[in-house]
């Protein structure tokens, strides 16, 4: 879409939708997801991409979500990027190639959420500015960070990009698709930690967005998307029976990193962080825990992940995957990955020798 080209609003087509991405070990995640946005928006069109397999682990009829899985979501060479990738990094890669797929089935606009969002208060302020242009980003923060540490803070969200890939909104339009065909291919083939070479899984190809794409909009209002990288400058308070920040109801909170099994912990991406660190926002983590316990976590976070061993039972590490990865076009002559009895699959070409490799 041109700068200045109108978003489409075609009566026949729905409005809105959202969605998020997990694997199984995360479904309670995506549960309580569902359940604070059906709190203040029960009419809205949610859905849950698996980037995983059910395998029997819990019964998709039975979830207050529209489970998709990934072969609907026509994400290139499938095979290949379920085995290169680890289990974050598919979740990750197939965000934009869900978003698009529900462009594609009719939905004038489309916002991605993380599965570790709480909702805490309607969003239709956010709904409206997304169907008012083709891409809405939200940076990590709003102004500068003061204290002795804010310089410190300010270089850790360089590290991993200004815009939070938490929230990502697209509406009908050539701009968002050639964002989502953009950003796709990037992360495809580049979405991992690897901070030394500007990579930061999908978060630092965001950065680049607003210059490549005109009538990106960034969305700058303080009651979204708290989260412990900006509650301290957000001014949050939890008033009974609602949460505020700066005097008005928060929006939605972000628990990134966030490890039920840690009592004390805030992230993991960040470990310093304790909850005594957290002010007023220490009583959401805690009543956040309650919820995932409730939507059967200890359970869930066990269940194990489809594309986590080869047909054997044999672990694929980290370092068959980036072998796999470093190989290319050439992959194709081993077939599915997974399997290992042929003797031109990936595993017995990987258990030999490096120098008899050919």
């Amino acid at each position: 879409m041109a700068e200045g080209e109108r978003i489409p609003h075609n009566r026949g087509m729905r409005d809105l939708a959202i969605v998020t991405v997990v694997a199984k070990n995360y479904w309670s995640f995506a549960c309580v997801l569902a359940q604070s946005l059906r709190h203040y928006h029960p009419n809205l069109s949610f859905f849950v991409l698996l980037s995983d397999e059910v395998e029997g682990c819990f019964d998709p009829g039975s979830e207050p979500v529209t489970l998709l899985e990934l072969e609907e979501v026509a994400v290139p060479n499938l095979s290949r990027v379920r085995f290169r990738c680890d289990r974050k990094q598919l979740a990750i890669t197939s965000k934009p190639y869900v978003l698009s797929y529900l462009l594609d089935r009719g939905f004038e606009s489309v916002i991605f959420l993380d599965p570790d969002i709480l909702i805490t208060g309607d969003l239709e302020e956010l709904f409206s500015v997304v169907r008012r242009h083709p891409i809405v980003l939200m940076p990590h923060l709003l102004a500068p960070l003061s204290g002795g540490d804010g310089a410190e803070r300010e270089l850790t969200i360089l590290k991993s990009g200004v815009y939070n890939g938490g929230f990502v909104g697209v509406s009908a339009g050539s701009t968002a698709r050639r964002f989502l065909r953009w950003w796709g291919d990037r992360v495809s083939a580049h979405c991992r930690h690897d901070v030394a070479q500007g990579v930061y899984y999908d978060q630092r190809w965001l950065d680049l967005a607003p210059v490549f794409f005109p009538g990106l909009h960034i969305f700058r209002d303080p009651s979204y998307n708290v989260a412990y990288w900006n509650v301290r400058e957000r001014g949050f308070r939890l008033d009974e029976p609602s949460s505020t920040v700066d005097g008005r109801p928060c929006r939605f909170f972000h628990f990134s990193g966030f490890d039920p099994d840690t009592p004390d912990g805030v992230s993991r991406y960040l470990s310093r962080l304790t909850l005594s660190d957290m002010g007023p926002a220490a009583e959401m983590y805690r009543r956040y825990r309650h919820l995932l316990e409730a939507a059967s976590y200890h359970e869930s976070k066990g269940w194990p992940y489809a594309y986590g061993r080869f047909d054997n039972g044999v672990e694929v590490s980290p370092a068959a995957r980036q072998a796999y990865g470093e190989l290319g076009a050439a992959v194709d002559r081993f077939g599915d990955p997974f399997e290992t009895a042929p003797s031109h699959s990936f595993f017995r070409w990987l258990s030999q020798p490096r120098a008899r490799r050919a």
